[in-house]
């Protein structure tokens, strides 16, 4: 994969298209030292970027929740993103927008910082996420030994780049005893999401799913939940402990990086990925959302 820094193409950088190699920031921005920067992933199918109103909303009350305003408008991002897609050539692939504050001062205290903000588009490689074949094989998850800070203690419902330091070294260590990923724990024990994406179990023909209590409002999440509801699929949204694990009978990840992506193994413990119903369906479900064959309300949960 050819790094990110030496790509071609064009960004939208601070309200306009720049070239791919002059989006840059300086190394002294607050934003690199004090993680004061938020993000937003979007993917795009058949050159469309996939509920991006609901991403640009999250991303404003994500700016708020850090004590800042982004500088541009809702529908601003919205045809900048369009016009990135469409300067890229993309039609399956990838959208992350950044807001961070500059490099105005180098304290702990920014009220006077500015706040700059970029969407860039790539398109996506088979197995970008996971192996190319693991929705039908599943993936295998371990418990990190790190856990989710409770809303009290962190600004946790933002989808703030600092937030995310505990998912990546969780999920290195999990790469490295062959794992495709890590489960983190809440404060309080209980399972609550994997490094990037949200978790579900399944058991009796059933959805259980961890609260949000302690991270954010995940959008592709309120779509599993809005496609259960269509289909007729129980869902009990509640603390899950570890040993939950054993008692389901399936589990899947879901998020707008992964899509819905069934797991085979946690902790050691297996699940049977055939005749799961509920997951196919889910599957299928979200499948036909992407491809704008039907369509479902997410409530901005956020705003």
């Amino acid at each position: 994969m050819i790094p990110f820094d030496q790509r071609t193409g064009h960004i939208w950088y601070d309200g306009a298209l720049v070239d791919w190699a002059d989006a840059k920031l300086h190394v002294l921005s607050h934003g690199l030292h004090y993680a004061s920067s938020i993000f937003e992933g979007v993917r795009v199918y058949g050159g469309k970027p996939f509920l991006l109103r609901e991403h640009i909303s999250r991303l404003g009350a994500s700016a708020r929740i850090l004590d800042f305003d982004l500088p541009h408008g809702e529908e601003t991002l919205y045809a900048a993103t369009c016009e990135v897609v469409a300067a890229m050539g993309i039609t399956e692939g990838y959208v992350r927008m950044n807001a961070w504050r500059g490099s105005e001062i180098i304290q702990t205290a920014a009220l006077k910082t500015s706040v700059h903000t970029s969407i860039a588009a790539w398109e996506l490689p088979e197995g970008y996420y996971a192996a190319a074949d693991a929705l039908e094989k599943g993936i295998s998850l371990v418990t990190g030994r790190y856990r989710r800070p409770a809303p009290e203690y962190a600004p946790v419902k933002s989808k703030a780049a600092g937030n995310y330091m505990i998912g990546t070294v969780s999920k290195n260590e999990a790469l490295r005893a062959g794992h495709d990923d890590a489960l983190l724990l809440d404060d309080r024990g209980n399972f609550v999401e994997a490094t990037g994406a949200h978790l579900f179990f399944t058991r009796d023909g059933v959805l259980h799913t961890p609260t949000t209590r302690c991270t954010i409002d995940g959008i592709t999440r309120a779509c599993v939940l809005a496609l259960a509801e269509r289909e007729g699929i129980g869902v009990v949204v509640g603390d899950l402990p570890p040993s939950f694990a054993a008692e389901a009978d399936g589990a899947f990840l879901c998020g707008t990086a992964c899509e819905i992506l069934p797991v085979a193994q946690i902790d050691g413990h297996g699940y049977d990925l055939a005749g799961n119903e509920v997951i196919a369906a889910i599957v299928t479900g979200y499948r036909e959302l992407t491809e704008g064959r039907t369509t479902v309300t997410v409530p901005h949960t956020w705003a």
